[in-house]
């Protein structure tokens, strides 16, 4: 049941990495097509995202 939970929870962290990178390249993306001139806005929304769903969950 421990290994079953264990890799749950990898899986789980994985696609959370994996999920914060793309949102990285679609901010970056964002700055190099003009939508957005601060990164810092783009790292605040995401900082934002995933602190209020750290806290739903």
């Amino acid at each position: 049941m421990a290994v079953a939970l264990k890799e749950d929870y990898q899986r789980a962290l994985n696609e959370q990495k994996k999920e914060v990178r793309e949102l990285v390249i679609a901010g970056l993306e964002q700055i190099k097509e003009g939508k957005t001139k601060d990164f810092n806005t783009v790292c605040d929304r995401l900082e934002k995202k995933y602190r209020d769903e750290a806290i739903s969950n």
